[in-house]
């Protein structure tokens, strides 16, 4: 299998054609907006299950990381074009995907959002103290660009089905906008009160959602526990670019193995909670297993599991 491809389909679409019934929204008010405002940003996290966070990223910021992601799926589809579309999250070919350990790799701003405070402060928060206050760990992390025409992905949550909804949430989820999100271009759709809902979910109803609209530098904030889905970019000329980083307990597998994605060098002189969340340490739940067969560079970035931040 090709690096960063992945095979099957197992997302549904849902577009107006489909003949499933709807489940209508079980939601009383109002829905979240940008907000600059914690307080209302936990609020809206309860209440809702999602919030969006204002001004997290200048317009620069968010543009030069735009601008720069392009770059890199243009670099990626002239190597192997299933690097960056067909995968079993998408109802067409039409959007791009890139995983953020070679975003990691080659732009540090890209590296920078992981240990942004805000995050890392609600991640805190809501997956609460660990095992020996051992760091989180980022359990996932990449980039998509919705191009006009696409569809509509399947509404889902971020969660394996292994764990019951009955534990609580397990992730936190953001979603860092690099364009202004709109329903027009395909913004997030959210089910709002959907982290409350303790059945699975099912492909065999259509859930009604809402757009999560938010200006380019925004960020859209939920858990594992919310039903949401990328939205159809009915457009003709909008794109919509999005970073998603999931955070973890450090009990849990992330989908990357960064120490073993990651070029050493690049890591050359990175803060202690960088690596600690990208899994540099040998330590899990309170048992050290030294990494006896690492090479030299990862061995040397190994830190301590314990939070300082």
């Amino acid at each position: 299998m090709t690096a960063g491809s992945s095979t099957g389909q197992v997302m549904h679409d849902m577009s107006v054609a489909d003949p499933r019934p709807v489940k209508p929204l079980e939601f009383d008010g109002p829905l979240p907006k940008p907000t600059t405002d914690m307080a209302q940003i936990r609020a809206d996290l309860d209440r809702a299950g999602y919030a969006i966070a204002a001004g997290l990223l200048t317009t620069k910021q968010a543009r030069d990381m735009r601008d720069r992601l392009a770059a890199e799926i243009d670099r990626e589809e002239k190597i192997d074009e299933r690097r960056v579309r067909g995968f079993f999250t998408d109802n067409d070919d039409l959007n791009r995907r890139i995983s953020g350990a070679l975003l990691i790799n080659r732009y540090r701003p890209f590296r920078d959002l992981l240990e942004h405070e805000l995050p890392l402060t609600i991640t805190k928060e809501i997956l609460g103290p660990q095992t020996l206050d051992e760091s989180y760990l980022v359990h996932s992390y990449g980039a998509n660009v919705t191009r006009p025409g696409s569809a509509q992905q399947g509404i889902h949550r971020d969660r394996s089905g292994a764990i019951p909804l009955s534990a609580g949430p397990a992730q936190t989820r953001f979603i860092w906008c690099l364009d202004d999100f709109v329903e027009e271009n395909g913004a997030t759709r959210m089910v709002p009160g959907s982290h409350r809902d303790l059945e699975p979910q099912s492909w065999t109803v259509r859930y009604e959602s809402v757009p999560a609209e938010a200006p380019a530098g925004s960020v859209l904030i939920y858990t594992d526990m919310l039903l949401h889905g990328t939205g159809a970019n009915v457009s003709s000329d909008l794109e919509r670019a999005g970073v998603i980083i999931g955070y973890c307990p450090p009990w849990w597998k992330p989908m990357i193995n960064f120490p073993m994605t990651t070029d050493p060098a690049t890591m050359q002189g990175s803060s202690k909670t960088i690596r600690q969340l990208l899994g540099y340490s040998s330590v899990a739940v309170g048992f050290d297993e030294p990494w006896t067969y690492a090479p030299d560079g990862v061995n040397a970035l190994i830190v301590p599991p314990k939070m300082d931040w």
